[in-house]
């Protein structure tokens, strides 16, 4: 009689219970007489999707003569008695063509089976159901507890890594090079004037990386980076470190929502001024080109109406700008006294951060107690699922409202003083700055310091953004430092 000798295993971990179960088989086949050929699986006995599995059965039931189909146990056999494999062998045992043999569990069905030989087979298959459902749950209870807990259960986003520590935990950090990738995505789509394809681009070009919009997309719309894990629609706060800030990437959202960069013929032409001034006369956009291939010209694209227009070079329109930047210096003395006056401010802030953030951390503590608290009633069904889940979505919210605030309170005062520095600093060396400065810094620079370009005849119009507009006034009217009257008190 032909023997086919299945040993299964569900997935690769389980591969080294593979040779174990052979044994076995091979050896009741031997010790039964039977003509065998064993077939080895690596594929679960409860999924649906168990393609090896569904041959070996269509050549079984292709076999001409009566055999003996051998599993080591019930639970390698099915988990699923509905599945279509189970019914087809399940016929073929009521036809009188094979026996179902399962040596470890001392059980062997055939055609005339006492209805207890049957039993013990279905209540087999319903405890190896049970057995895997169990499973399945356990692992759901412990992946919820992990988001709760603020870890995530998966491999870290781009920008991160899956590391181990040394006590052995599972853990993601930040991937240093990575995430200044991110961090320059993120602050250049804030920006608006940047899109999605450009930055795609970017990544190919300057960082090696295979990226498209898609990819784009994905890293600027994941809250991963701000402090968030977004599992099937839910966000869970997880306890890594944040690439972004939750402003920046608010920042992106505004722009993703209601802003679009609009193409224009020079796009991606090296032109300082590509794309940031307009026409006086119809308000179209200032194009460029080069003459003699040397020289830079710029002149109303005229698309709205047609007008007298001068072709104006670049040389002309950046020698404006950096006459313009000289206005904006600093003098040194204002300069040091500007910067210790912040400083000295920066350090009673320091203060007051520290006691609210004190303050914060209790309340969000208080909150984590609530939500541990109201898991474990409802773990002991002293509350239902669904008043588990309301309050479990409010207290979070509380949590987001708090740890926003947190995040505020350790950013913001700090970035604030950081960028009041860097914009003295820049304000004090921005003409030096300018003249050295590649065509894409130039850009940047132009875009911090001046806003509303407009070319009229071969004149560059423009509004200082702040602080700049102050410098300006502080500079013609001379006025850096305060005067000192006769106590050295300054007035004014």
């Amino acid at each position: 009689m032909k023997a086919f000798l299945v040993a299964r295993v569900s997935t690769d971990d389980q591969k080294d219970a593979l040779p174990a179960q052979s044994f076995r088989l091979t050896e009741y086949a031997k010790r039964r007489g039977y003509d065998y050929e064993l077939t080895e699986l690596r594929e679960s006995a409860y999924k649906s999707d168990r393609l090896a599995f569904s041959l070996l059965v269509k050549r079984i039931t292709s076999h001409d003569e009566s055999g003996v189909v051998v599993f080591d146990k019930i639970d390698r056999y099915t988990r699923d008695s509905s599945s279509e494999e189970v019914r087809m062998l399940d016929g073929l045992r009521k036809a009188g063509k094979i026996e179902l043999h399962f040596p470890s569990d001392n059980l062997f069905i055939h055609r005339d089976s006492p209805a207890t030989d049957l039993l013990r087979l279905g209540m087999g298959v319903v405890v190896a159901q049970y057995y895997s459902d169990a499973i399945s749950d356990n692992v759901r209870r412990r992946f919820e507890q992990k988001l709760r807990d603020g870890e995530w259960i998966g491999m870290a986003p781009f920008g991160y890594k899956n590391t181990i520590l040394p006590n052995g935990k599972r853990w993601i950090e930040i991937d240093a090079l990575n995430a200044d990738i991110v961090r320059e995505t993120y602050k250049l789509y804030a920006s608006g004037t940047t899109s999605m394809k450009i930055l795609a681009k970017k990544w190919r070009d300057e960082h090696g990386l295979r990226a498209g919009h898609s990819k784009i997309e994905q890293v600027l719309n994941n809250p991963f980076y701000y402090g968030e894990m977004r599992v099937k629609g839910k966000l869970y706060p997880h306890k890594y470190d944040a690439v972004v800030s939750r402003e920046l990437f608010d920042q992106v959202k505004v722009v993703q929502q209601g802003y679009k960069v609009q193409p224009h013929r020079w796009g991606g032409l090296p032109y300082t001024f590509r794309g940031l001034i307009h026409c006086t006369e119809c308000g179209c956009r200032i194009t460029f080109e080069k003459k003699k291939r040397k020289y830079v010209y710029g002149h109303c694209t005229q698309s709205r109406f047609k007008h007298d227009f001068k072709y104006v070079s670049e040389e002309l329109i950046t020698k404006q700008v950096v006459e313009l930047f000289r206005s904006i210096q600093i003098p040194q003395e204002a300069y040091n006294e500007v910067s210790e006056a912040m400083r000295a401010a920066h350090e009673d802030k320091k203060q007051m951060r520290t006691q609210t953030l004190a303050t914060v951390e209790t309340e969000l503590a208080k909150y984590q107690n609530r939500i541990d608290k109201v898991y474990e009633d409802y773990l002991d069904e002293k509350i239902t699922e669904d008043l588990y889940e309301r309050k479990t979505e409010e207290y979070r919210e509380k949590q987001k409202v708090l740890q926003y605030r947190r995040e505020n309170i350790e950013l913001v005062d700090d970035e604030y003083f950081a960028t009041v520095s860097h914009l003295l600093k820049l304000a004090r060396s921005a003409p030096r700055l300018f003249e050295k400065a590649n065509i894409e810094q130039k850009r940047s620079l132009l875009k911090i310091v001046l806003s509303n370009f407009s070319l009229d005849g071969d004149q560059l119009r423009w509004k200082l953004k702040e602080p700049f507009k102050t410098m300006v006034l502080c500079s013609e009217m001379n006025s850096w430092l305060r005067r000192l009257d006769s106590n050295q008190w300054p007035f004014g």
